[in-house]
């Protein structure tokens, strides 16, 4: 079999392992008893179960909690991307994303009101998954929708990790670092799928519902650092400043006592199930247990030297690295670090199979997951148009030329990325 074939056989047993339908049997109902992994919850206990979520997972997520609980949901709100279906018991509303729109702030809104109208012998399950960042936003009121578009433009071209870009939207949000539950009375449960390399509870779709370890002091620090604070609109300088002073209240430092945080899938799971695919399959299989998180060009260098020292037939990688994007081509995290391992393999003649993508199914600004691509493939290939694709960020459209792009739509489920190597004996 061709190892492109093996290579992106893997990937999709490793995305279905990703999926609600998997990852939220951990939640279960035993009678009047919620079970999730050892905890257990009395729900005759509640007058009404409520169930709200956001994020590019919400909805295949509601539709599991749906399964579980049926009639004894009262009702519910959940925010994803791009819905797909109608809930019996759960509203599914749409924001957007990588950038908030008025969708998004909408969607905010009306989830606010609904849980803020929850009173304190009710109980509420919050499905949260990666993308809630753009997908629920409603920036402080100084602070215009434009102005916080083209602050998260400039952090997404400006190489800004995942955790840099959270303290920044944390402290320009009503939403984030636990906002979204300050005058929620009732207790709730929160069943999280981690987009992030180390499960960071502050982290993971800007924490709505935690809290916040960061300050006014440490965003401005970051954009400075990244240079890119005086790009930024003026709106977002003066309420970081003026956050720095000690003028604007500071982000909740205390996750509510009312409140249990589950990570229920993340990246391991779905390298785990990679793994249990590639030994099926016949492989000697090294799976590297250190997230990649570094700029692409860092990663590049990471994932050759493993390729030149490991023995092993199949190497796995998860977690996602970051680009500064000088180009205004198509084209994504994934693409672009394929790209460049593509360079290194060309120049030191490695016959591997690499492939990389992302498991929510949207690599960047393109309709691709990632790309896969193998050295046997090189005789083919226009080396000049690889390279002009990296100078001008057109990655997809180098990938979509060759055939080597990979395409699994919207997937219902956001572990961030893989990496899968196939080499000979």
């Amino acid at each position: 079999m061709p190892r492109k074939k093996i290579a992106r056989e893997i990937f999709n047993d490793a995305l279905e392992a990703s999926k609600a339908h998997k990852f939220m049997q951990a939640v279960r109902l035993e009678n009047e008893t919620l079970k999730i992994f050892e905890d257990s919850y009395d729900l005759s206990r509640y007058k009404n179960i409520y169930i709200f979520g956001s994020g590019k997972a919400a909805e295949s997520m509601a539709c599991e909690i749906e399964k579980i609980l049926g009639d004894k949901i009262h009702k519910g709100i959940v925010v994803t991307s791009q819905k797909k279906n109608e809930l019996k018991f759960i509203k599914v509303l749409e924001g957007t994303h990588p950038l908030p729109t008025q969708k998004s702030l909408d969607a905010a809104q009306e989830l606010i009101d609904a849980m803020n109208s929850c009173e304190n012998d009710d109980l509420f399950i919050y499905l949260l998954s990666g993308g809630s960042s753009a997908i629920i936003e409603l920036p402080i009121d100084s602070v215009s929708l434009q102005d916080l578009q083209e602050t998260t433009r400039l952090m997404l071209h400006n190489a800004l990790d995942i955790h840099e870009m959270n303290v920044i939207r944390k402290h320009l949000s009503q939403v984030k670092g636990g906002r979204l539950v300050e005058k929620v009375q009732a207790a709730g449960i929160v069943l999280v799928l981690s987009d992030i390399v180390d499960n960071d509870l502050y982290s993971i779709g800007s924490a709505p519902t935690y809290c916040d370890r960061s300050t006014f002091e440490e965003a401005l620090d970051i954009l400075e650092a990244k240079e890119i604070f005086e790009k930024i609109p003026l709106s977002v300088q003066n309420v970081l400043k003026a956050g720095k002073a000690g003028q604007i209240l500071e982000t909740p430092k205390e996750v509510k006592s009312s409140l249990k945080h589950y990570v229920v899938a993340s990246n391991m799971q779905a390298l785990q199930a990679a793994k249990k695919s590639a030994s099926v399959k016949g492989l000697d299989v090294e799976l590297i247990d250190i997230p990649l998180d570094d700029t692409v060009e860092n990663v590049v260098e990471e994932i050759y030297s493993k390729i030149v020292s490991s023995s092993a037939q199949c190497i796995l990688f998860g977690g996602e690295c970051t680009v500064k994007v000088q180009g205004n081509g198509k084209g994504g995290r994934n693409q672009h670090l394929v790209a460049l391992l593509m360079q290194k393999m060309d120049e030191t003649k490695l016959d591997v199979c690499f492939l990389s993508a992302a498991t929510d199914g949207i690599d960047g600004n393109s309709d691709a997951a990632g790309a896969c691509v193998d050295y046997r493939d090189f005789e083919s290939i226009h080396f000049s148009d690889l390279h002009q694709s990296i100078v001008d960020f057109d990655t997809n459209s180098f990938f979509d030329q060759n055939g080597f792009l990979i395409h699994t739509g919207a997937t219902g489920t956001n572990v961030i990325d893989l990496v899968i190597i196939i080499k000979d004996k």
